[in-house]
């Protein structure tokens, strides 16, 4: 047994505790209390919080972390295979290294799940994995695998493929690989379904994992109709689940996007970017989304921005975004959590819940913050700014 007493909890989903106590029994939470809890001190560690933040783990919703190293060579470098603009059947976690440095990193920082996989050179990319950042063998990390399936429209596959001097040069192209590729998908889903025989075919199965409902498109969109056309495709013509990633003009549909009930992970927001997508890139386009009810969680795309600075760039959307503390910290606990499918375990302090979390002896959107605690699955990593 652990207990965390005298913290000041953010629950996320239930407020903010003063002087709380939280009781951890295995991997999970057993009792979260506004008052102090009666334990066996024989069978219980405790920990003082003494008035600090604690906070359930980060959630960052959209990285490249394992694929794309932060500091290597072209060598290092797999996340996108550039040879043919529909590759469903290639796998984020056969590609992923977990001895990255930015694993650390962002454990250190208190976001202890990230979503990572396949880049976005190709129209249709491969399956993504959802995994803890702490580990040395990644089958131990996951989370959740497949987590998604990455697809991208707009700027990307167009300048891959304009300079193969093959479809797709156009967006018209994009558009056309993506829709055909459905196409194959659905048939190979519908005969496997129906007890047909079919030959196996690697990347048709994970299209049927799409068209099952068991994990949803992830597709790569900044400008506003490129973002509408993949939602025009994938949900309306294919019924399939759609999750927008980037969505640098998403504001401008926002009532369309909370019509569609489609959920935007927003970023990177501090991104420096040459690309003409990325221009209206703003730190008051997360608040604009929240007000019209679209589901929203924020992304570094490490190493595009390194998850390093994941909360600071959270800390701008909060004060020069004027979103605010509490609804920024859903951005990356449990609305990324939901939109992943994982928010029955993770997302908040609550009971039942895993017990990864992460405490702070200031504001963690403070460019002078840092964890000062870290648990995962209820056991004490991080405590005092130094690993256990």
């Amino acid at each position: 047994m652990l207990l965390i007493k005298n913290a000041k909890v953010h629950t996320v989903t239930q407020g903010v505790i003063e002087n709380g106590s939280v009781l951890i029994e295995g991997k999970r939470i057993k009792k979260v209390s506004n008052e102090p809890l009666e334990v066996d001190l024989s069978k219980t560690k405790i920990i003082d919080a003494q008035g600090k933040m604690l906070f359930p783990s980060f959630i960052d919703a959209h990285t490249h972390l394992g694929t794309f190293p932060l500091e290597g060579t072209e060598m290092d470098a797999d996340g996108n295979e550039m040879t043919n603009p529909a590759t469903p059947g290639l796998r984020a976690i056969d590609s992923i290294n977990p001895y990255d440095p930015a694993f650390k990193e962002a454990f250190e920082t208190g976001y202890e799940i990230v979503f990572t996989g396949a880049g976005s050179g190709n129209v249709i990319g491969g399956l993504s994995i959802t995994m803890k950042t702490y580990g040395n063998i990644v089958d131990e990390m996951v989370i959740k695998n497949p987590a998604g399936l990455k697809c991208a429209f707009g700027e990307n596959p167009k300048r891959v493929y304009s300079s193969k001097n093959q479809i797709p040069t156009t967006r018209m192209g994009t558009a056309k690989v993506f829709r055909e590729t459905l196409y194959k998908g659905k048939n190979y889903y519908e005969k496997k379904k129906n007890g047909e025989k079919v030959d196996f075919d690697l990347n048709m199965e994970s299209l049927f994992l799409v068209f099952d409902h068991r994990i949803p498109l992830r597709i790569h969109s900044h400008r506003a109709d490129d973002i509408v056309t993949a939602i025009r495709i994938a949900k309306h013509e294919f019924g399939l689940d759609v999750v927008i990633e980037h969505g640098t003009d998403s504001a401008k549909i926002r009532d369309f996007l909370a019509k569609e009930n489609v959920p935007v992970i927003l970023g990177p927001i501090l991104d420096v970017s040459p690309k003409v997508e990325t221009k209206p890139n703003s730190f008051e386009n997360p608040k604009k989304l929240v007000e019209a009810g679209v589901k929203v969680a924020l992304m570094t795309d490490h190493p595009v921005v390194s998850i390093g600075y994941a909360l600071i760039q959270a800390g701008l959307v909060a004060y020069e975004g004027k979103l605010g503390f509490d609804e920024t910290l859903k951005l990356i606990t449990i609305n990324p959590a939901q939109i992943l499918g994982i928010d029955s375990d993770y997302g908040s302090i609550e009971e039942g819940k895993v017990a990864n979390l992460v405490m702070f002896d200031r504001n963690p959107f403070s460019v002078l913050s840092k964890a000062d605690t870290v648990l995962l699955e209820g056991e004490v990593i991080i405590e005092g700014g130094k690993y256990v």
